[in-house]
Protein backbone atom coordinates (compact mmCIF):
# COMPACT_ATOMS: atom_id res chain seq x y z
CA UNK A 1 0.00 0.00 0.00
CA UNK A 2 1.23 3.33 -0.84
CA UNK A 3 2.11 5.64 1.37
CA UNK A 4 -0.23 8.32 0.73
CA UNK A 5 -2.98 6.04 1.26
CA UNK A 6 -1.80 5.24 4.41
CA UNK A 7 -1.38 8.80 5.22
CA UNK A 8 -5.10 9.18 4.26
CA UNK A 9 -6.35 6.56 6.65
CA UNK A 10 -4.38 7.87 9.35
CA UNK A 11 -5.81 11.45 8.88
CA UNK A 12 -9.12 10.17 8.44
CA UNK A 13 -9.16 8.74 11.92
CA UNK A 14 -7.34 11.96 13.42
CA UNK A 15 -10.00 14.23 11.97
CA UNK A 16 -13.04 12.06 12.96
CA UNK A 17 -11.34 11.72 16.66
CA UNK A 18 -10.65 15.28 17.00
CA UNK A 19 -7.37 14.90 17.85
CA UNK A 20 -5.33 18.10 17.56
CA UNK A 21 -2.40 17.29 19.99
CA UNK A 22 0.30 14.97 21.12
CA UNK A 23 0.37 12.57 22.32
CA UNK A 24 -2.46 10.64 20.07
CA UNK A 25 -4.75 8.94 22.54
CA UNK A 26 -4.39 5.41 21.06
CA UNK A 27 -7.36 4.13 23.75
CA UNK A 28 -9.58 6.50 22.09
CA UNK A 29 -8.45 5.21 18.49
CA UNK A 30 -9.05 1.12 19.67
CA UNK A 31 -12.41 2.53 21.37
CA UNK A 32 -13.62 3.73 17.84
CA UNK A 33 -12.75 0.43 16.39
CA UNK A 34 -14.37 -1.27 19.11
CA UNK A 35 -11.26 -2.86 19.78
CA UNK A 36 -10.15 -3.55 23.36
CA UNK A 37 -6.30 -3.59 24.41
CA UNK A 38 -5.69 -5.97 26.46
CA UNK A 39 -2.07 -6.30 28.23
CA UNK A 40 -0.44 -9.51 28.45
CA UNK A 41 1.89 -10.07 31.61
CA UNK A 42 3.13 -13.76 30.24
CA UNK A 43 3.98 -13.12 26.81
CA UNK A 44 7.47 -13.92 25.88
CA UNK A 45 9.94 -10.96 25.80
CA UNK A 46 10.56 -11.45 21.97
CA UNK A 47 6.67 -10.92 21.37
CA UNK A 48 5.61 -7.38 21.34
CA UNK A 49 1.48 -7.84 20.56
CA UNK A 50 -1.07 -9.00 18.21
CA UNK A 51 -4.28 -8.76 17.62
CA UNK A 52 -6.53 -11.82 19.30
CA UNK A 53 -9.11 -13.12 17.18
CA UNK A 54 -10.79 -15.96 19.11
CA UNK A 55 -14.50 -17.06 19.12
CA UNK A 56 -16.38 -14.39 20.34
CA UNK A 57 -13.00 -11.83 21.60
CA UNK A 58 -11.15 -9.27 18.67
CA UNK A 59 -8.65 -7.12 20.54
CA UNK A 60 -5.37 -6.04 20.22
CA UNK A 61 -2.71 -7.83 22.63
CA UNK A 62 0.30 -5.73 24.44
CA UNK A 63 3.33 -7.15 25.89
CA UNK A 64 2.61 -6.20 29.79
CA UNK A 65 6.49 -6.05 30.49
CA UNK A 66 7.72 -3.72 27.38
CA UNK A 67 8.03 -0.26 28.11
CA UNK A 68 5.54 2.41 27.27
CA UNK A 69 7.35 3.55 24.71
CA UNK A 70 6.99 0.03 23.15
CA UNK A 71 3.58 -1.00 24.16
CA UNK A 72 2.32 2.25 22.60
CA UNK A 73 4.24 1.27 19.27
CA UNK A 74 2.70 -1.47 19.13
CA UNK A 75 -1.06 -1.14 20.02
CA UNK A 76 -0.05 1.42 16.92
CA UNK A 77 1.26 -1.38 14.53
CA UNK A 78 -1.52 -3.64 15.84
CA UNK A 79 -4.21 -0.84 14.81
CA UNK A 80 -2.57 -0.65 11.26
CA UNK A 81 -2.53 -4.33 10.58
CA UNK A 82 -6.52 -4.64 11.68
CA UNK A 83 -7.29 -1.48 9.86
CA UNK A 84 -5.44 -2.07 6.89
CA UNK A 85 -7.23 -4.88 6.55
CA UNK A 86 -3.94 -7.47 6.97
CA UNK A 87 -5.06 -11.00 7.65
CA UNK A 88 -4.36 -10.45 11.36
CA UNK A 89 -4.87 -14.33 12.29
CA UNK A 90 -1.67 -15.26 11.49
CA UNK A 91 0.25 -12.24 12.85
CA UNK A 92 2.55 -12.23 15.79
CA UNK A 93 4.54 -9.31 16.13
CA UNK A 94 7.63 -10.44 17.96
CA UNK A 95 10.28 -7.33 18.97
CA UNK A 96 12.47 -8.17 15.93
CA UNK A 97 11.91 -5.93 12.90
CA UNK A 98 10.54 -8.41 10.30
CA UNK A 99 11.44 -7.35 6.64
CA UNK A 100 7.88 -8.25 5.00
CA UNK A 101 5.19 -5.47 3.13
CA UNK A 102 2.49 -6.12 6.10
CA UNK A 103 4.84 -5.14 8.78
CA UNK A 104 6.46 -2.05 6.77
CA UNK A 105 2.66 -0.78 6.42
CA UNK A 106 1.70 -1.22 10.08
CA UNK A 107 5.17 0.44 11.23
CA UNK A 108 4.46 3.09 9.28
CA UNK A 109 0.35 3.70 9.99
CA UNK A 110 1.97 3.23 13.94
CA UNK A 111 4.25 6.21 12.71
CA UNK A 112 1.44 8.08 11.24
CA UNK A 113 -0.76 7.86 13.42
CA UNK A 114 1.80 8.75 16.65
CA UNK A 115 3.34 11.66 15.39
CA UNK A 116 0.84 12.85 12.99
CA UNK A 117 2.72 15.19 10.29
CA UNK A 118 0.48 18.43 10.89
CA UNK A 119 0.72 18.08 14.60
CA UNK A 120 4.49 17.25 14.34
CA UNK A 121 5.04 20.74 11.76
CA UNK A 122 3.08 22.74 14.14
CA UNK A 123 5.55 21.81 16.58
CA UNK A 124 8.64 22.08 15.24
CA UNK A 125 7.13 25.48 13.93
CA UNK A 126 6.23 26.87 17.01
CA UNK A 127 8.99 25.79 19.54
CA UNK A 128 12.78 24.57 19.41
CA UNK A 129 12.70 21.14 19.82
CA UNK A 130 15.57 18.41 20.34
CA UNK A 131 14.58 14.53 20.04
CA UNK A 132 14.62 13.81 23.55
CA UNK A 133 12.07 16.79 23.98
CA UNK A 134 9.91 15.31 21.28
CA UNK A 135 10.19 12.04 21.81
CA UNK A 136 8.70 12.55 25.36
CA UNK A 137 5.94 14.67 23.99
CA UNK A 138 4.54 12.17 22.02
CA UNK A 139 5.40 8.95 24.26
CA UNK A 140 7.46 7.28 21.83
CA UNK A 141 11.04 6.72 21.59
CA UNK A 142 13.40 8.58 20.84
CA UNK A 143 14.39 6.13 17.88
CA UNK A 144 11.19 5.94 16.17
CA UNK A 145 10.99 10.40 16.92
CA UNK A 146 14.00 10.13 14.41
CA UNK A 147 13.47 7.68 12.09
CA UNK A 148 9.78 10.15 11.56
CA UNK A 149 11.76 13.08 11.28
CA UNK A 150 13.90 11.91 8.90
CA UNK A 151 11.37 9.84 6.44
CA UNK A 152 9.23 13.33 6.28
CA UNK A 153 12.46 15.21 5.91
CA UNK A 154 11.65 17.37 8.97
CA UNK A 155 15.33 17.34 10.23
CA UNK A 156 17.82 20.93 9.14
CA UNK A 157 14.36 21.51 6.77
CA UNK A 158 14.84 25.38 6.30
CA UNK A 159 11.50 25.40 6.14
CA UNK A 160 11.12 24.75 10.23
CA UNK A 161 12.81 26.09 13.40
CA UNK A 162 12.64 22.68 14.58
CA UNK A 163 15.39 20.36 14.88
CA UNK A 164 18.79 20.72 14.51
CA UNK A 165 21.21 17.70 13.81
Amino acid sequence: MEIQKIRHKVDIIIEKLGIKDAPTPLEKVADFFALPIIYYPKFPDSVSGTVVQEEDLLAIGVNEKHPRVRQRFTIAHELGHYILGHDTSKILDDKFDKNSDKEREANKFASELLMPIEILKRDLSNKKWNIPALAKRYVVSEQAMTIRLMEANLINNPNLQGIDN
